[in-house]
């Protein structure tokens, strides 16, 4: 299996798609610390052990500096370093602008750019020290197009682009990989239980792929249209 014995973290692993993604690298073969709601990861822990993967579930606020550390120390104590990350969490709302609070757009636009920050900065000192590494993030489609009753979604995701952007040139060189997986639509479940979509399989796959890629290059946005 192409990722047999690499350590991954997948963060917003209770909610679509990281619970698929999450599922998905197991099944490749990695060790994958899954973060998440305790509810939906309890689902994820007993898919895995079923096809005989190797699983770990770990709890924070991974907006919070004192929670991804701890997140990361129970990792590194019965894994070892973090070889991939996922970055998969963040806040999702609809709501038009008129009726939204700054309260409402704190929580989404300060959610997913600030996670994949933090836990990003967390993993950089072990990847940098052995010379490897994978920061993968996911961004949903209104990073791509804005949509009415989602600006600040919208916001959100166009942030969690621009981070990714600038993390890849920063790290140019230092042998660290990072890449940026996107949906081109709406995937089912995102939104609701019963939403329609995109197959977030998909997304799963195509991060995969990234992850299992040999040699120094790597696709840096991978856009997945249904």
């Amino acid at each position: 299996m192409p990722l047999t014995g690499k350590i991954v973290l997948v963060t917003g692993a209770s909610d679509t798609p990281g619970a698929q993604i999450a599922i998905a690298l197991a099944r490749a073969g990695a060790k994958v610390a899954v973060e998440g709601l305790a509810t939906v990861q309890e689902k994820v822990l007993r898919t895995v052990e079923k096809f005989g993967g190797d699983a770990l579930p770990v709890r924070g606020n991974v907006v919070n500096e004192s929670d991804v550390n701890h997140v990361l120390s129970n990792v590194e104590a019965i894994f070892g370093p973090v070889d991939i990350l996922v970055n998969a969490s963040g806040v999702r709302l609809s709501k038009p602008v008129a009726d939204m609070t700054p309260a409402d757009w704190d929580k989404v636009v300060g959610s997913k750019a600030r996670a994949a920050f933090m836990c990003s900065r967390a993993v950089l000192p072990a990847m940098k020290k052995k010379g490897s590494g994978h920061i993968i993030s996911y961004a949903a489609s209104q990073s791509l197009h804005g949509e009415p009753g989602r600006a600040a979604l919208c916001a959100s995701e166009n942030a969690l682009v621009g981070f990714n952007n600038a993390l890849i040139r920063e790290l140019s060189g230092s042998g660290i990989k990072v890449s940026l997986v996107t949906a081109a639509g709406a995937l089912q479940g995102e939104d609701a239980p019963d939403s329609k979509g995109m197959d977030p399989e998909e997304i799963a796959r195509a991060v995969v792929t990234l992850a299992s890629q040999d040699g120094k290059a790597s696709s840096s946005h991978l856009i997945v249209r249904p």
